[in-house]
């Protein structure tokens, strides 16, 4: 009798869960929960400075533990950098899986770029507007604001490339260290998709160095990737993932913290935001066919960026099950720039595991954390 009321209630709940996940889905998606102050803009850019929630000033919660929040305060401020493509809060996914609450535990000043939501009218975005113009802004924000001479950075995927771009193009930048994750500088490494770009790039360099062929005349609408189209992108990159992941929801569909996560993490993948064209007609030609960053040189508006030219202390991590950024693609970063202080880390994941999954506290964010410490006193 009682293990049948059991399993009653089990599916009573699962059928409440179903119909609130169709009505109600806000109910279950917890992003960007952490309080923050905008304290710079300029166009769709902006930069947030964060706090922490005031119901956290002992622990926070991270992951089905909890985290005591340090009475120590370091004096120089993090600056994280996000992906284009995606939204800036995939750095404060959910409470318990947020890096930004996670490195305010650890006594970190956090601030955040925020790169906006670019539309097809912001097709003409390009890697210098970004490298150039609003890195430079973001970061003289952060130090003006924060009181101190120098920050330090962080950046994921292409918010890494953007600020390894920005440093290897301004030796005078006010910057202490980087970190990267999941950063490519060899596009050429990256799997099978890297090793066919490869043979395809040889052929392809030889008819536009025979015909001047070049794809800046070409409009940058037509290079201008949508939002909807980025995020059927990501998934075919992992299709078995995507439908396991399905699998397991329906098998746990009682569970609600377990469709909340499902939901949060489904989140980032269902809502990204447009690529803007310029940019991607740059990383087409720039590096994906030319592969210059693997050269650790590259052409960014009128400046000549050279990674040899970078000395900050540099750590950079890599998931060991990422499809989309292999571990050789993301490793060369370590011979190209001129940091006497450099680190290359293996951790547990996926293109987004690594960043912020279940494994990452325990690795890339205490990793992180540790490595920061002698750099912010």
């Amino acid at each position: 009798m009682w293990m049948a009321k059991s399993r009653l209630k089990k599916s009573l709940r699962a059928v409440g869960h179903i119909v609130e996940r169709r009505r109600h889905p806000q109910r279950f998606i917890h992003v960007d929960k952490c309080p923050w102050e905008e304290v710079y803009r300029d166009g769709i850019m902006a930069v947030r400075h964060y706090s922490l929630p005031s119901t956290a000033t002992a622990k926070i919660s991270i992951n089905d533990d909890f985290l005591p929040v340090s009475p120590v305060k370091h004096r120089i401020p993090l600056l994280l950098v996000p992906a284009l493509g995606i939204h800036c809060w995939t750095y404060d996914l959910m409470p318990n899986r947020s890096m930004v609450r996670y490195l305010m535990a650890h006594g970190y000043e956090v601030y955040l770029v925020d790169w906006g939501k670019p539309s097809d009218t912001d097709c003409s975005l390009n890697l210098d507007t970004y490298v150039n113009r609003w890195l430079p802004s973001a970061v003289e924000t952060v130090r003006k604001h924060a009181q101190t001479e120098t920050i330090n950075m962080m950046g994921y995927c292409m918010g890494g490339l953007l600020c390894l771009m920005y440093l290897g193009g301004h030796s005078d930048a006010p910057v202490r260290s980087l970190i990267t994750i999941a950063s490519p500088v060899n596009f050429h490494k990256s799997g099978l998709f890297g090793k066919a770009l490869g043979l395809a790039a040889i052929p392809a360099m030889q008819l536009h160095d025979r015909f001047k062929i070049r794809l800046e005349p070409l409009s940058d609408k037509l290079f201008h990737i949508p939002a909807s189209l980025l995020a059927l992108g990501f998934k075919m990159t992992n299709p078995p993932g995507v439908v396991q992941a399905y699998m397991d929801l329906i098998r746990n569909i009682g569970d609600r913290e377990y469709v909340t996560e499902y939901m949060t993490m489904g989140q980032w993948f269902n809502d990204m935001v447009d690529y803007p064209g310029a940019v991607v007609r740059e990383v087409i030609e720039k590096m994906l066919l030319a592969n210059s960053l693997a050269k650790g040189k590259i052409h960014i508006g009128g400046r000549s960026v050279d990674f040899s030219s970078i000395q900050q202390d540099l750590l950079a991590f890599a998931g060991i099950t990422d499809n989309i950024v292999s571990l050789r693609a993301a490793r060369d970063i370590i011979q190209l720039v001129g940091s006497k202080e450099k680190r290359f880390e293996e951790v547990p994941g996926g293109h987004a595991g690594a960043f912020c999954g279940s494994k990452a506290p325990s690795n890339a964010w205490r990793i992180s954390a540790d490595w920061l410490a002698a750099r912010s006193a």
